[in-house]
């Protein structure tokens, strides 16, 4: 198994390490050291940060499950399909110390590096502000053959900023010779880790962030109707399509900077098609199909010798929004035709079928971040604390958008707000 650098809570099972902040003021009307709005990957790696130093936390969900976009259906045939995120990103990637404490099994995806990036990028000019991706690449005269693929995961190059890229390795990213995982019994098993111990309420849908130097005190929607939580602080790790569309109210408002950031940034459209045969459809020496640009094409079968024929048929922005603009049933057909061409040959009808619409998710209301020309200072921005209460974190303030850097942000924003206590 790759190696791994274990935070200090997982390398104890989890266990309290029991450091609370020392000389803390105790502030009775709080209920709570620190709420944290959002049980996805960002959320749970904050909570169990903040509870391994004994704080008290809360974790408020909107869902009926953890996970966020890490997102397991169990019960659609004999092996685990991801509707959301589905992989471990190379040797390196911190989450494999959740694979470790999970003790779960992994399996890498055989594919090929399709991507060989162009010296000019290396070797070039930095991009102005306001340059896309797409527009830098042409100056370089880099031919658009030998662009990066990310339009199959994301939006393509003309929307992403030139800048951010360029500042945080992207195009090295796609280039760089890299092994994906899967996890074996689904990605959900690497929650437990993070969700072992914690105080995490579902169903809880915050609406209203009212935060002072003294603290904040959160409304919610809940079973039982409106409720109310107070909390010396708050981690909110909202997504950037819910801060955009003020799903939740922060009173006073936030300060200018990071309105301007949460306006600056966006997330793309995607949907994901998953299909059972019952024959072979890929080859049997390959996990994934040659993207055509538009379309990304994964199998899952080979996580069990036994199992049927499944795919996931894949498609992020103005592809999955010409996806989702037509009824399910030609959205399928759309995509099984596409998996033809891809395979080389027709295949069957599917036996079953599932999807999931990302967009229409009202916890999400998109997929991935991106980060447009012009905003590549926005997650910094966004992630400046607010009134020394209110923390911001996950993908929004990191451009990050792998699980690995959910997971990462969660420790990173909290290492600040314990140093802050």
């Amino acid at each position: 198994m790759p190696g791994i650098t274990r935070r200090s809570g997982l390398l104890l099972g989890g266990a309290a390490l029991l450091t609370a902040a020392a000389g803390a003021p105790d502030r009775p009307w709080a209920e709570w050291d620190v709420a944290v709005i959002g049980a996805g990957v960002t959320g749970l790696s904050a909570a169990r940060n903040l509870t391994d130093h004994g704080l008290r936390v809360i974790v408020l969900e909107a869902r009926d499950r953890i996970g966020g976009q890490v997102h397991t259906d169990h019960g659609f045939t004999s092996v685990p399909v991801e509707l959301g995120a589905g992989l471990i990103h190379g040797a390196a990637a911190s989450t494999w110390e959740l694979v470790d404490w999970a003790g779960a099994d992994t399996v890498r995806v055989r594919s090929e590096q399709h991507w060989s990036p162009s010296t000019a990028v290396g070797r070039a000019a930095a991009p102005r502000d306001d340059d896309s991706a797409a527009e830098y690449l042409r100056r370089l005269g880099v031919p658009e053959a030998d662009w990066p693929p990310v339009s199959s995961e994301n939006e393509p190059l003309s929307r992403w900023s030139a800048t951010w890229m360029v500042e945080r390795g992207e195009f090295d990213w796609w280039s760089a010779p890299r092994a994906d995982f899967r996890v074996v019994d689904g990605y959900d098993r690497l929650l437990a880790p993070l969700a072992h111990g914690l105080r995490i309420d579902l169903g809880r849908r915050v609406r209203a962030v009212r935060w002072s130097g003294g603290g904040v005190e959160l409304t919610m929607r809940g079973p039982g109707g409106t409720e109310r939580v107070r909390a010396r602080r708050c981690v909110a790790t909202l997504p950037i399509r819910v801060l955009r569309t003020a799903d939740v109210v922060f009173e006073p408002p936030l300060p200018a900077a990071h309105r301007d950031a949460i306006e600056a940034l966006d997330a793309t459209d995607a949907v994901k098609l998953v299909m059972e045969f019952d024959r072979p459809v890929l080859p049997a020496d390959t996990d994934v199909l040659p993207s055509d640009g538009d379309l990304a094409f994964w199998s899952v079968s080979h996580l069990s010798p036994t199992a049927p024929e499944v795919v996931s048929v894949w498609a992020a922005g103005e592809a999955a929004r010409a996806l989702l603009a037509q009824p399910e049933d030609e959205r399928f057909a759309a995509g099984l035709r596409a998996l033809g061409a891809a395979a080389g040959q027709t295949p069957p009808d599917p036996v079953r079928r599932t999807t999931h619409d990302w967009t229409l998710d009202p916890h999400s209301r998109g997929a991935y971040l991106y980060v447009p020309p012009g905003a590549h200072d926005a997650p910094a921005a966004l992630a400046a604390p607010v009134g020394g209460v209110l923390f911001f974190a996950g993908e929004a303030t990191t451009g990050e958008n792998t699980v690995e850097g959910a997971y990462d942000s969660g420790y990173d924003a909290t290492d600040g707000l314990l140093a802050d206590l």
